[in-house]
């Protein structure tokens, strides 16, 4: 695989849904760096950023790599502090 294609999945995988806040932050850049070969090995049947991408990663949990859990829980927890912060506004 080329590498620009491994980095628009990458790119695709972390982007999906939330592409419209286009700013970069610490836990998505963990997210394309820790999370696209497991992406390759488990759900590549799957658009990237797409909820089918999420639920396959849920299935796979047990299976990620400990790079790839640690950047999905920190990405996770940085959407809840997001989500908290505009709701308080």
């Amino acid at each position: 695989m080329t590498s620009t294609k491994t980095a628009l999945l990458a790119i695709g995988l972390c982007l999906g849904p939330v592409a419209a806040r286009a700013e970069s932050s610490p836990a998505r850049e963990a997210l394309k760096q820790h999370c696209t070969g497991d992406y390759m090995d488990y759900c590549s049947a799957y658009a990237p950023g797409g909820p089918e991408v999420e639920a396959c990663f849920k299935t796979n949990l047990k299976k990620l790599s400990a790079g790839c859990s640690a950047a999905i829980t920190a990405y996770k927890k940085e959407q809840r502090a997001t989500k908290r912060f505009s709701e308080a506004r």
